[in-house]
């Protein structure tokens, strides 16, 4: 099964501003879900979705490709996060890629491991 791994990161925080990028224990916050799905080696694929090419950097630095920044009309408080999983999709269509799914990581969720990833995935493939 080929998985998606798609991390949502916007740069318009408001509660906390910058938050994907804030420090938290030496690394930015969204550095913590990168490495989870790296390590859990049953994603195909890992995207940062993004408007902000300070967290694209970021992302870039540790080992994501960030080919394209998403639409600020798809990075406000309000956006759907249909909305930003369908611009996804529709961009590797556009590439001629193709996934059985979607496994949305919200980069604030610094304690999820591999782990927890890899036995979500053997949930949802059971």
């Amino acid at each position: 099964m080929k998985i998606l791994g798609l991390i949502p990161a916007r740069g318009g925080s408001k509660g906390v501003p910058r938050k994907n990028i804030k420090e938290l224990a030496g690394k930015p916050l969204i550095a913590y879900t990168i490495e989870a799905a790296q390590q859990s080696d049953v994603l195909s694929e890992i995207f940062v979705s993004t408007d902000d090419a300070e967290i694209a950097n970021v992302a870039q630095h540790y080992g994501v490709d960030v080919p394209l920044l998403r639409p600020a009309v798809l990075a406000t408080d309000f956006t759907p996060m249909l909305a930003v999983v369908e611009h996804t999709i529709q961009y590797f269509a556009e590439i001629d890629k193709n996934f059985d799914a979607v496994c949305l990581l919200q980069p604030t969720c610094p304690l999820r491991t591999a782990q927890h990833i890899k036995e979500a995935v053997a949930v949802f493939e059971k």
